[in-house]
């Protein structure tokens, strides 16, 4: 279900590579021109490296307390996450199975949630986050299973109780950036700064999750508890994917 808190949450999530940092960008920008005040999880994580309590923040970094919206990311920069990226599916060579993924991931946005989105949307504040829930659904669905390992279903993601819990607090609005060519996202992707090497950033492996984030199946999982999902054609510019995030955004929550 959406949460029932005064806040509003908006998850952006699709291929790697996609862009899905522009999305949320060309969002936060919007917001600030606006007048909006903007805190990043994603540097308070780089310069803490833990989560910070969403009740302490104005005591532990200066004018917090006044900020608007709140710009988060999965996984987390900070313990489980930082385990995730650093370890577990960071691409050296070392094999973990896809429950055990699919449980980290879980378990870091139950934390992330329970510490600070949810207390931020029960005071008021926007949160935008790239990926969530319907990240797991998709990727760990279709990873590759270790042998002897049974393949998880969505069904069996959706019941771990990490996940359970983070879509009985869903978002209002999840936007899915889409792309015709899987080439182009790996195309971005060697060629962005930012370098996860994690082990889905293939062609296969992105060319196999593309139908899944287009399906009526994860349309109808997210729709079913009140999420709105909006589409938007990333593959024409980088301008034009800007320019359709601000539209849905603003649109949806008559900004």
């Amino acid at each position: 279900m959406v949460h029932k808190l005064p806040g509003t949450f908006t998850v952006i999530d699709g291929l790697d590579g996609v862009g899905k940092g522009v999305v949320i960008d060309a969002i936060v920008k919007g917001l600030k021109e606006r007048g909006a005040r903007v805190f990043s999880l994603d540097q308070w994580w780089g310069a803490y490296s833990y989560h910070p309590d969403f009740q302490n923040l104005g005591y532990a970094y200066k004018n917090l307390e006044s900020f608007d919206v709140l710009v988060s990311s999965e996984p987390t920069h900070a313990q489980i996450g930082m385990a995730l990226r650093e370890e577990v599916i960071k691409n050296n060579g070392r094999q973990y199975s896809a429950r055990m993924t699919a449980e980290l991931y879980a378990a870091d946005r139950m934390i992330l949630h329970k510490r600070v989105l949810l207390p931020a949307l029960a005071a008021g504040k926007h949160v935008v986050q790239s990926r969530s829930v319907s990240t797991s659904l998709v990727y760990q669905s279709t990873q590759e299973t270790l042998p002897g390992e049974e393949p998880l279903s969505m069904e069996d993601i959706m019941r771990m109780e990490g996940n359970a819990f983070c879509l009985e607090n869903g978002p209002n609005l999840l936007i899915i950036p889409t792309i015709n060519n899987v080439e182009e996202v790996m195309r971005r992707l060697q060629g962005r700064e930012k370098q996860d090497d994690a082990v889905f950033e293939s062609l296969a492996f992105q060319t196999k999750i593309k139908p899944l984030y287009e399906s009526r199946g994860l349309l109808r999982i997210f729709q079913e508890r009140g999420t709105a999902v909006k589409y938007i054609d990333a593959g024409i510019s980088v301008e034009e994917s800007r320019r359709q995030a601000v539209e849905v955004y603003r649109g949806f929550f008559q900004f």
